[in-house]
């Protein structure tokens, strides 16, 4: 079976693009707001209890680099104090509707040091959309399945 592919060059931009995802989303990093086009969106798509392996945070769709900063703040910096990490696996690209266009896959566990020796908090699959700017590849939606669905 032969999968669809985009160009090497084009691949490996994208893919470099959400590595930084995980590392500057991880830091409440301001930077995470360059990694998306400035109309894009980021939806939690269901929100498990934390109890249940969720973030216990509710579902929600936020829209534009400014709620995506916010974001940062109030959730990576200030609830989880930066100790919760992202380790993402399985990631493949894909072609989109054109060639500015590629859709990302990827799973992720999500540990919390919050309370000493860390531990899988969450497990969650990542839907993304890219599109090509003039200042490259950027992520302009990207939603998050936590399991328990």
């Amino acid at each position: 079976m032969k999968f669809p592919c985009l160009p090497v060059h084009d691949e490996l931009e994208i893919r470099s693009l959400f590595a930084r995802y995980g590392h500057w989303a991880d830091a409440g990093d301001a930077r995470f707001v360059e990694l998306f086009t400035p109309d894009a969106t980021w939806t939690r798509g269901n929100s498990p209890p934390a109890s249940l392996g969720g973030s216990g945070l509710p579902p929600e769709t936020i829209r534009g680099r400014e709620r995506l900063g916010a974001l940062m703040v109030e959730v990576m910096q200030k609830k989880f104090c930066q100790r919760m990490h992202h380790q993402f696996t399985d990631f493949y690209v894909e072609p989109g509707e054109d060639a500015d266009d590629a859709l990302g896959h990827a799973r992720a566990l999500i540990t919390d040091w919050r309370h000493g020796p860390g531990r899988i908090a969450m497990f969650g699959t990542y839907a993304l959309r890219f599109r090509r700017t003039a200042d490259g590849w950027r992520i302009c939606d990207a939603t998050v399945r936590v399991l328990p669905d």
